[in-house]
């Protein structure tokens, strides 16, 4: 979640939404993270609001907090609205790759993660290539093309990519 308000943070397009009727973006000026929770009812995407001013401490307090109420059945109606960008952890239950490709309304995009794993990795040190075990995974992101276009989508990847690869470094 750090990693990505790094990207919807550079591309305010991510947390847009779209009046389909004014024709118009709406951009939003914070950031509330959706993110899929399995619970013994079924899936439900609590929202983490205003990320943006959480440190990592902050966030991983938020979501605990959520996940207990979900799984607990004490989520309140305002606890899965107004979500600006969802995340989809399919990898959670062992899958490598999925793409989501339902967007929750009125959002413009939704990040799938798979599962994280140690992959061999050819790393640069002291002039000499190696090969190492690190932790990787699949990441899919689906968008909304009438809010923004694949080459800002690709340039929030790398955001998130890099912001990911400090974290596990």
């Amino acid at each position: 979640i750090r990693a990505c308000v790094l990207g919807l943070q550079q591309f305010p397009s991510f947390c847009a939404s779209l009046d389909a009727e004014a024709g118009e973006l709406i951009y939003k000026k914070y950031v509330h993270i959706g993110f899929a929770a399995d619970t013994p009812n079924g899936l439900v995407v609590p929202v983490v609001r205003d990320v943006q001013t959480l440190d990592l401490f902050g966030i991983a307090r938020a979501l605990g907090e959520l996940v207990t109420r979900a799984r607990s059945d004490r989520l309140t109606p305002a606890d899965v609205r107004g979500g600006t960008f969802t995340i989809s952890n399919h990898g959670v239950s062992g899958s490598l790759f999925a793409s989501p490709i339902v967007i929750p309304q009125p959002q413009s995009a939704i990040l799938g993660i798979g599962k994280l794993e140690k992959r061999a990795v050819v790393v640069s040190q002291a002039g000499e290539d190696r090969i190492i075990a690190r932790p990787r995974c699949y990441v899919t992101l689906t968008i909304d093309h009438r809010v923004m276009d694949g080459e800002r989508a690709n340039r929030f990847l790398k955001v998130l990519v890099q912001g990911l690869e400090q974290v596990s470094n």
